[in-house]
């Protein structure tokens, strides 16, 4: 058990609490966070967590890890891997007693509450690249489908093709359209948080005849 917990990554604990959160998001000198992993301990002593538990969110948080480290500029973007991911972690932490998710989960909010605010980048990203991200921010922590999240992995993939074919004018704006199109459509009938959807819609009205690229 001790090995367990010895073992049990930080960025795990994290995730599983508010899905789809990465350590990227975090700042590991929080002061929060010694209170928050004494609390994570407490819970897998109580019973509250389980051995198997466990180990399965560390296998889905290496899933994640290995996803986000193999998408590289130009390479096909993938959504669906992360998610299946992500979702995987909600359905264990639906397992997990009431009481001590809700402890570690208020633990959470104080860590964000005291987290250090990123600086900003001298170069802000092209319309593409934040359409990718803000995509990504979106699926990890809403609630869309399967198929939703195929149909922006296909549409994102779609406008990647188009920065990259010399197509004629007319033809590059109409495949442009329509995937933004197929974009739209999945924000607005999906379970989004609203700061995300209106990120990804605002993007979308920011993106350049040639899709502004596309890398993630």
């Amino acid at each position: 058990m001790n090995r367990v917990l010895r073992n049990l990554p930080l960025q795990l604990t994290l995730a599983m609490l508010l899905p789809g959160l990465t350590a990227a998001a975090l700042d590991a000198t929080n002061p929060a966070m010694e209170k928050f992993q004494q609390d994570m301990k407490t819970a897998v002593l109580n019973g509250s967590i389980t051995v198997a538990q466990v180990k399965q969110l560390q296998a889905d948080a290496e899933t994640l890890k290995n996803a986000k480290a193999e998408q590289e500029p130009g390479s096909p973007i993938d959504l669906l891997t992360p998610f299946r991911a992500v979702s995987s972690m909600k359905a264990t932490m639906a397992s997990v007693d009431a009481k001590d998710r809700e402890t570690l989960h208020n633990d959470l909010l104080a860590v964000l509450a005291n987290k250090a605010q990123p600086a900003a980048s001298a170069d802000p990203p092209s319309p593409g690249k934040k359409l990718g991200k803000d995509i990504f921010k979106a699926v990890m922590f809403g609630n869309p489908t399967e198929p939703q999240v195929k149909q922006l992995q296909d549409s994102l993939n779609e406008l990647q093709d188009i920065k990259g074919k010399q197509e004629r004018p007319l033809q590059a704006i109409r495949a442009l359209q329509g995937s933004k199109s197929q974009i739209e459509t999945v924000m607005n009938t999906g379970s989004f948080r609203p700061q995300d959807r209106q990120a990804v819609l605002d993007d979308l009205n920011s993106l350049g005849p040639q899709g502004g690229g596309m890398h993630r």
